[in-house]
């Protein structure tokens, strides 16, 4: 028996690795701890990307085609990494990847080598200009260690005509940006990079990639501050969600919560975090009580300084587009929200959208709940199933036996609990919840039981199931437990994962909302593209319409695709969507479907109006909500959808 920290490895070949790095989607999840086990010691200490699990996975890929040779950095690499399984862990439980299968690999191959041939990499002017600035240990132009960020800010089939620098603090970036300007090099700013992988083998890549010159990396920007008192966080840009939530949890506070591997700054900068929080919590300019910002001429400025213009305006209208973020946050003052104690999970199942968009946009107007969203079937399956293959069986058991297509969840306390369960005839409860995460291997497997089969025939199954006598029998069926889930985990962890499945947090509805940590596993195997917008929930057709527009878009591509969630904005006057397609990253044909699909959805969004769609607020989370939100768009004409083409050409590159 191994231990936690040392777990046998067994010997893949080299192409085997390439292979298992092929299917790495870039999720970020292995730089931060959130299975309570550590992080990469590796990655810790050396901060590039490089000495990172995924970072290795694309090495290995770069190095099979060919793209880039070894260097002598090559060998510290893989010296760096110590094979103690953490990678795995994480990895396993998001995408059920083994990377650290990929880094012993890649080790028997760097001492297969010749390494009096590896290439040395020789200074110039601008490394040395950068090392004079953050030291020579944290900057560099080695083409292994860029290799290392294709796909996560560098396009596949760009040269690695770059330079990586990590800087420690803002007057480190205001200075890397004049040192670029004054030579006539583009920079970039790169945080997580997970946004990025997901678009890089689309269309909308090139707008937001760095073709050549310096990747600055924000991860050593890792400030982390709570003022209890003012309810508020002081956060660096290298600072995760999950790492934000975590310190906040410990002083009974929470943040308004995107995905645990965004990087909080970053999504300020990009949208202003839209999350299912957002009702209550807002949106926004709503998100933050100050920044600290580098202009693209190196000036370090605060948004409360004195002789700002009004920093929270932006141009409205359909022109108005950026793939890039205008300026860079270092360091952001956002708002914390009270903990309360009787807070509860209350899950409303229903058949149909339009019965489930009702009580959301009725609960939203009326501000009932913290957390409050419609999410699709899929979401669902996605979330609670531990292997993608679990996911889809439990899609399949709950449209076609359940008839479970979407539900409603609602974070509140429990006065607004009591409020929603008089407005519907039953709800699914933390209890049965904790059932379903527990039993979803075995959920999974009831698609051809006689049960599921006697189930179906109900006039209405949800509520023979969730408020009937049937109940028992499915959890009785499910035989909920930490052991039997971890038994769909390769064997040499399944005691690793029997602990983590025993963790209370693990099957609480509501920590599970705060810390999203399961909305990660839609990146297993395969990226997908999220089409996102906010419309007036005045119009229930128009908004229903609007989604069947994404559906039938989806179909015409052949590809695989669903309602993500909704979630309503401005007391429910508006309800922000986000559509998904999967794709394989790995197949053209499918890129090339997924480009014109998302391209297509833009322009039909435009056209049908009473909308802003998420290309048009990208990159404008430090203003105001009411300044992107108003005035509401009408239709474009034939003129302006002409005009709309060429802006997207023109930002594109095409």
């Amino acid at each position: 028996m191994t231990s936690d920290k040392t777990i046998a490895v067994e010997n893949i070949s080299f192409k085997d690795a390439v292979e298992i790095a092929k299917k790495g989607t870039h999720c970020g999840m292995c730089r931060f701890d959130f299975l309570g086990n550590g992080v990469c010691p590796a990655g810790k200490k050396h901060g590039f990307l490089a000495y990172w699990p995924q970072g290795r996975m694309e090495i290995v890929k770069q190095l099979d085609s060919g793209r880039v040779k070894p260097t002598e950095k090559l060998k510290d690499i893989v010296d760096s990494c110590n094979l103690c399984g953490i990678c795995d862990k994480q990895c396993n439980f998001t995408t059920q990847l083994r990377p650290e299968k990929v880094a012993k690999a890649l080790k028997e191959y760097v001492e297969s080598l010749d390494k009096s041939k590896f290439q040395s990499v020789p200074e110039d002017d601008i490394l040395r200009g950068l090392h004079e600035i953050v030291g020579n240990e944290w900057a560099t132009n080695d083409p292994i260690i860029i290799a290392s960020y294709v796909r996560s800010i560098i396009l596949p089939d760009s040269d690695l005509n770059h330079y990586v620098v990590l800087p420690e603090n803002t007057e480190q970036i205001s200075r890397i940006i004049k040192l670029a300007n004054k030579n006539g090099i583009p920079f970039l700013p790169r945080s997580g990079g997970t946004f990025f992988s997901g678009l890089a083998p689309t269309v909308l890549g090139k707008g937001m990639s760095l073709e050549r010159g310096i990747i600055i990396d924000l991860y050593r920007l890792r400030k982390l501050e709570i003022d209890p008192e003012g309810c508020t966080a002081t956060v660096g840009a290298g600072i995760t969600m999950f790492e934000l939530q975590k310190e906040a949890y410990r002083h009974n506070l929470r943040a308004l919560s995107a995905e645990a591997e965004a990087h909080v700054c970053c999504n300020i900068a990009s949208t202003g975090i839209i999350s299912t929080w957002g009702n209550r919590y807002g949106a926004f300019a709503d998100n933050f009580v100050d920044l600290i910002t580098v202009d693209d001429e190196g000036n370090i400025k605060k948004h409360s300084d004195w002789e700002r213009n009004n920093p929270y305006s932006t141009e409205p209208g359909f022109t108005n587009i950026t793939l890039s973020p205008p300026v860079i946050i270092t360091e952001a003052v956002v708002k914390l929200h009270t903990v309360f104690d009787d807070e509860e999970a209350v899950i409303v199942p229903f058949d149909n959208l339009r019965d489930a968009y009702r009580l959301l946009i009725k609960l939203g107007k009326r501000d009932i709940g913290l957390s409050l969203a419609v999410l699709s079937r899929k979401y669902l399956a996605e979330f609670l199933s531990p292997t993608i293959q679990i996911s889809r069986d439990f899609d399949y058991v709950c449209k076609n036996y359940l008839k479970l297509n979407y539900v409603v969840a609602v974070i509140c306390d429990q006065n607004d609990k009591k409020i929603v369960e008089d407005m519907v005839d039953y709800t699914i409860d933390q209890s049965l919840m904790k059932s379903l995460i527990l039993g979803a291997p075995r959920f999974s497997t009831l698609k051809d039981s006689e049960f599921m089969k006697i189930l179906s025939e109900e006039e209405d199954p949800l509520r023979a199931i969730f408020a009937g006598p049937m109940r028992d029998h499915l959890e009785k069926a499910l035989d909920p437990s930490p052991e039997n889930v971890a038994k769909v985990f390769d064997e040499d962890l399944q005691d690793f994962f029997k602990r983590v499945y025993s963790k209370p947090e693990m099957t609480d509805i509501v920590w599970l909302h705060a810390f999203r940590i399961l909305p990660t596993r839609m990146m297993r195997q395969q990226l997908f593209m999220g089409p996102g917008a906010a419309m007036l929930t005045s119009d229930e057709d128009h908004y229903l319409n609007w989604i069947k527009m994404f559906d039938d878009i989806g179909e015409k591509y052949n590809l695989e695709h669903s309602l993500g969630y909704i979630s309503p904005l401005e007391h429910g006057k508006f309800a922000y969507m986000e559509y998904d397609y999967y794709y394989d990253h790995n197949d053209p044909d499918q890129c090339e479907r997924i480009s014109k699909s998302t391209i297509e959805s833009m322009e039909k969004t435009l056209v049908m109006g009473k909308c802003i769609t998420v290309l048009f607020y990208l990159f404008k989370g430090t203003y105001r909500k009411e300044h992107v939100l108003y005035p509401i768009p009408k239709g474009i004409s034939n003129e302006e959808q002409e005009l709309f083409k060429e802006v997207l050409d023109t930002i594109l590159g095409e």
